[in-house]
């Protein structure tokens, strides 16, 4: 062998050592079962990069728009008021499905309740579709000494049961004629997400990679399986209430009321008959009157309120916030199922898990704090719950008085210090950093989704042989 020979397998050695080394240091080492990245990919007789964008953007889309069921609008409203709250209800739905499908469970079991309080009174004819109607504010009342205002379904049976008002003569017939909800857009979504969830099952049947987005999306598709279940009674896009005159002053009403007529009401004189503020709903006060103080208002500003929020939380019992977070761990589960996904580098896996196992640390911290804090707490004897609510440590006369005012806030953040909103700093204090945190690996996903598709695995772009699920002769 020559020396010109020799000089070059010396050379070739030395490089491809240092370029091993170099590889292993960055955390980026290959060997023969690591698969081959692809960066943007146009579109080949397969699928290519946005194909995998566009599929999942528009399923997320219909996921979060369609199935939106949007409470019936104030009569001032103009045209773009519905729309633009209903972007605003989608952004909340793309930030959080479950959040959706809460309040979709909610006003079910809300209805549910109408419906046995109706029957119990003797009106057989109330169904679910006339009890989703007066909750989403399809009644409005009209009386001689007050503004008009909508009233929910547990204050029409109220009024009924007590003859101030006659049970109003609408039918289902009526109530689906008033339903405008879009029925070529709701089939679309239908067969969109059937076909999305099929050629994912294919890909796993086929050892064919899934990416995060995809993932994702079917953890979107999960939530609105359920929202769709929830709101199947629910009218949409509803523009006109129906009108209900009463002849019997509000006045006469709050003074046969007694003792509960004369507190001050939140949102209608007649809160004394429905309101009940429970853990979700006190948080969600503490949000919105956080976002408030920065100019940022997502409910009627006057009193009494001309329709009902599309933000209401109907109450849920124990049972209901119980099977709620299983759902919650099972749609958690949905994006853990990535732990052992091909990332492009070792930071996003690992920031992707950490990101899943928050979500569902979250949930936990969230069904623990409620158990203690609302159920727990106030069934133990008064000398126990005294010993527990109590600090360790006692305040310093020392502490700062901005402490002291955040923590007041913290306890009350209504402006007019409504006591029924009232939080003990046990269950506020952690579930606010719970859902700072909750936010912040939310929004990561979200990030990482896009990110992914700049480099994926080579055969993440392989379709589907769907023939090899068909027989052959």
């Amino acid at each position: 062998m020559t020396l010109l020979h020799r000089t070059a397998l010396l050379i070739y050695f030395l490089s491809s050592s240092s370029a091993h080394i170099l590889s292993i240091r960055d955390g980026n080492a290959r060997d023969e079962d690591s698969p081959d990245f692809q960066g943007w990919t146009a579109q080949p007789d397969g699928r290519g990069t946005l194909d995998i964008l566009w599929s999942c953007l528009f399923t997320i889309f219909l996921c979060s728009w369609a199935v939106l069921c949007l409470n019936v609008p104030a009569e001032d409203d103009n045209y773009w008021r519905p729309i633009w709250r209903k972007f605003c209800l989608t952004g909340l739905g793309v930030l959080g499905p479950e959040f959706i499908l809460q309040s979709a469970l909610g006003q079910w079991l809300s209805a549910r309740r109408s419906v046995k309080d109706f029957t119990g009174s003797g009106f057989v004819h109330w169904s679910m579709s006339h009890a989703f109607f007066a909750d989403m504010g399809g009644f409005v009342l009209h009386t001689v000494d007050w503004v008009p205002f909508p009233i929910d379904a547990k204050q029409l049976h109220y009024l009924v049961v007590h003859s101030y008002l006659p049970l109003p003569s609408i039918t289902k017939r009526d109530i689906k004629d008033r339903n405008k909800v879009d029925a070529l857009l709701r089939m679309i979504t239908v067969l969109q997400t059937i076909w999305f969830v099929t050629n994912c099952l294919g890909r796993v049947a086929q050892s064919l990679p899934i990416t995060t987005f995809e993932l994702t999306t079917v953890g979107f598709i999960f939530c609105t399986l359920g929202t769709h279940i929830c709101w199947a009674h629910k009218p949409a896009e509803v523009a006109v209430p129906v009108v209900l005159h009463c002849k019997t002053p509000i006045r006469r009403i709050l003074v046969d009321a007694g003792d509960k007529g004369i507190s001050p009401y939140s949102q209608t004189p007649l809160d004394f008959i429905s309101r009940k503020e429970w853990s979700w709903s006190l948080w969600w006060n503490l949000m919105l009157n956080t976002v408030r103080r920065a100019g940022i208002r997502f409910r009627p500003k006057t009193r009494p309120i001309t329709r009902i929020p599309n933000d209401n939380w109907p109450e849920i019992p124990p049972a209901g916030v119980f099977v709620l977070a299983c759902v919650d761990m099972i749609y958690a589960g949905i994006y853990m199922a990535g732990w052992n996904f091909t990332f492009a580098t070792p930071v996003e896996r690992l920031l992707w898990r950490i990101s899943t196992t928050t979500i569902l640390g979250v949930v936990v911290a969230y069904l623990f704090v409620e158990s203690y804090t609302f159920w727990l707490l106030p069934v133990l004897p008064s000398k126990l719950q005294a010993f527990l609510s109590s600090s360790s440590k006692p305040v310093s006369r020392k502490a700062s008085s901005r402490l002291q005012m955040f923590l007041a806030w913290m306890r009350n953040s209504s402006p007019t210090r409504d006591e029924q909103l009232y939080i003990p700093l046990k269950a506020s204090l952690p579930i606010t950093l719970a859902g700072i945190v909750y936010l912040v690996a939310r929004s990561y996903i979200l990030i990482e989704c896009f990110l992914a598709v700049r480099k994926l695995p080579s055969d993440a772009y392989k379709t589907v042989e769907w023939s090899a699920f068909l027989p052959h002769v």
